[in-house]
């Protein structure tokens, strides 16, 4: 499932820069350095926040945030696993 909510997050919070068209599913956006550790923390507060999802701390590894594609289906398991 795509969440327009997150992709508009990380346009606005980490790439002002980067056109949202750019911002592909696939997009490695740790190694392009659109978001970094601190911000791997920050996109992780938007998610429980906005989702209302319970990060765990085995879940609190960047390579998990790597690109949206990663996060979006992190969310869907997530939510699956919650309802």
């Amino acid at each position: 499932m795509s969440y327009p909510a997150l992709r508009t997050f990380i346009a606005e919070e980490f790439a002002v820069d980067i056109p949202a068209a750019q911002l592909t599913d696939d997009l490695d956006l740790i190694d392009t350095g659109i978001v970094d550790s601190l911000g791997v923390l920050k996109l992780i507060a938007f998610l429980e926040g906005e989702f209302e999802l319970t990060i765990t701390p085995d879940e609190l590894d960047a390579d998990l945030y790597r690109t949206i594609g990663q996060i979006e289906t992190m969310i869907d398991a997530k939510q699956m696993q919650a309802a």
